[in-house]
């Protein structure tokens, strides 16, 4: 028997083999992250015959010439952070990096490595906030890399050094396995941004080492492959983020940061690519839009969207052409009215990397609906009258859950843009730096609680922080698109059931029904819409918002007991933002002794030479019969 085991064992190394070296395809010689010699060569051809991509060029250029008299960034914290100073690095680094690849112009390339020098000799990239380590040492590494062969051996001692002691230093503990002690490093296990920003950043770094610190390499690879994964994850089951438009395109521009420093420098992304739903987030991000520009900005967002290579990367990679043209001409727009102009924009010079060019763009445009449902810990509902029409009508509805990373207490909100004006607002976030912002005072603050927010308040009472809130109800049709979403988990004890839909109808106005049953006695309930326009009280179940010329209706179908009011939306602090020029159009239904049932119906209409003269008033249905 022991002869037995014995040549057993001796035949395991036929059949068990060793896991395949990730670093046995590294692309030698440096440039090797996104954007080879080979590739700038075909870009600089490319540019000669396509306009948009000669114009993107020239404005790289441009701002590079803009930051050649800047005073380098110094090591200063707002707040627990230091990372403005590495974005504004990044920024800065990567677009002088890239116009000295565009023009040869050495300029440029110094300008990028005083940046570099000077924040390697900072004393720390601040680890305690793990953020500010990502984004330096991305801004670095890819200086490094892009910039190897202009930088001195002395040069390249130094900033190689820094991003060892300062960005690399550890990845050793963050990867090794389990749940990570050390605080610092607890985005391995995140499944929010947090892991992918981090693991881009650190995968940006040991990658441009990988020839000089192979071992580390192999231990940033390896542990961002498992690591990766738990972010990515959000996205399923149909693309849409979580976190919002905001935060999906600072989580995906690091996650798609990563699978392409893997695949440029490796010639593989280790499959990360074929996570649940990755496929399909250029979509979300597609519908996520309104006609007029905006996002539909739930969470701790703000409402503007432009250009953004990593939407680019995504509709190319998957093949998205009607995303693929919307990225195009995104990108011009942000060329044509210079919106490239601020520093925030620091992944701006990635477009000449990740560029959707003409023949790209003369494939046949997929149709998209005008109406669509996305799952997952944000349910949406998303509707539109038309595509390529800035006037269109658009509704944004919010259900899904309140625990997700940085959500607000939305459940049941919803934006509504017409005649290309922005009529119900997402306010978006507050001073990250307020005090426990991220902590016990959060839902104490306006701008995240549902006093702010376009939905019904039963009384005084906020949202229950953990509430799921399904969709439960959905259907799109050329005359009539709906969504019903159960609330009731947001307000258990004041009532038995809250029911909130909206209905798209005629592709021409919007209606808003909520429905209450076993409210608690005496409570009122508030319905709020926010707004930037002038509010106009014209009796109690009528009032006319204006603002930019046009015009929105809002009227009280039923009951005949509800009745608008109009308010500044003041928080109630000093230290919060103070929203001046903001209101709120209030449908009041005051509470009544007994225990009872309430429904509150809305229309919402935009007036004008766009729109319908007459149609005739809805039909009122329980929201059981829609």
């Amino acid at each position: 028997m022991r002869r037995l085991f014995f040549a057993l064992c001796s035949l395991i190394p036929f059949f068990v083999q060793a896991a395949p070296d990730p670093l046995a395809t590294l692309h030698p010689g440096h440039p090797r992250l996104l954007f080879t010699d080979e590739q700038l060569a075909a870009a600089l051809t490319a540019a000669k015959t396509d306009p948009l991509r000669a114009s993107l060029h020239t404005r790289i250029i441009s701002l590079a010439e803009a930051q050649l008299t800047t005073k380098p960034v110094e090591h200063v914290l707002v707040g627990p952070r230091l990372l403005d100073k590495s974005r504004t690095t990044l920024a800065r680094v990567l677009t002088g990096a890239m116009a000295f690849r565009l023009t040869g112009d050495t300029r440029f390339a110094a300008r990028a490595k005083l940046e570099m020098l000077t924040v390697a000799a900072f004393p720390d990239w601040n680890p305690s906030h793990f953020l500010d380590v990502a984004e330096m040492s991305t801004a670095v590494a890819l200086g490094y890399d892009w910039l190897h062969a202009y930088l001195t051996p002395a040069e390249r001692t130094t900033i190689r050094t820094a991003l060892l002691e300062k960005g690399l230093a550890l990845a050793p503990i963050a990867y090794a396995g389990g749940k990570p002690t050390d605080k610092r490093v607890s985005f391995v296990t995140a499944h929010h941004n947090w892991n992918q920003v981090c693991n881009g950043g650190l995968l940006t770094a040991a990658l441009a080492l990988a020839d000089e610190e192979p071992a580390l390499a192999r231990t940033v690879i390896n542990g961002a492959r498992a690591s990766l994964p738990l972010a990515m994850a959000a996205y399923a089951p149909d693309g849409a983020y979580p976190e919002g438009p905001g935060y999906w395109g600072y989580g995906t521009s690091y996650n798609v940061l990563a699978l392409a420093v893997l695949e440029s420098a490796l010639g593989t992304d280790f499959d990360l690519g074929h996570a649940p739903a990755f496929n399909l987030t250029a979509l979300y991000r597609l519908h996520i839009q309104s006609p007029m520009g905006l996002a539909f900005n739930y969470a701790d967002g703000g409402a503007g969207l432009g250009a953004a290579p990593e939407y680019t990367w995504l509709a190319l990679r998957y093949h998205q052409p009607t995303a693929l043209t919307h990225s195009r001409a995104l990108l011009a727009t942000a060329i044509a009215t210079k919106k490239a102009d601020r520093e925030s924009d620091r992944f701006f010079a990635l477009h000449a990397v990740w560029f959707s060019s003409e023949i790209e763009n003369r494939q046949s445009p997929i149709e998209n609906p005008l109406d669509i449902r996305f799952h997952g810990p944000a349910q949406l509902a998303l509707f539109r009258s038309a595509w390529n029409d800035p006037r269109a009508l658009y509704l944004g509805f919010k259900a899904g859950g309140n625990g997700v990373n940085h959500s607000h207490l939305d459940l049941g909100s919803f934006v509504l843009d017409a005649d290309g004006v922005r009529w119900a607002q997402d306010l978006g976030p507050d001073d990250y730096n307020l005090p426990t912002y991220f902590g016990a005072k959060r839902w104490t603050y306006f701008r995240l609680n549902n006093f702010s927010h376009n939905t019904l308040t039963p009384g005084t009472a906020l949202q229950e922080p953990k509430a799921e809130a399904p969709i439960i109800a959905f259907a799109s049709t050329p005359s009539r698109a709906y969504a019903v979403a159960d609330l009731s988990a947001a307000y258990p004890i004041s009532a038995k059931k809250f029911l909130r839909g909206v209905a798209f109808l005629d592709r021409a106005r919007v209606l808003v029904q909520d429905e209450v049953t076993a409210l608690s006695s005496n409570t009122p309930l508030t319905w709020r819409l926010v707004t930037d326009s002038k509010i106009k009280i014209i009796d109690a179940h009528h009032a006319e918002l204006n603002q930019s010329g046009r015009t929105l209706r809002a009227e009280i179908l039923e009951p005949a007991s509800a009745q608008f009011t109009s308010a500044p939306a003041t928080p109630p602090t000093s230290a919060e933002k103070s929203n001046k020029g903001t209101s709120i159009l209030a449908a009041t239904l005051l509470g009544r002794a007994t225990v009872t049932d309430a429904r509150l119906v809305i229309l919402l209409s935009p007036v004008g030479d766009h729109w319908p003269a007459a149609l005739p008033a809805p039909a009122i249905n329980p929201l059981a019969q829609w």
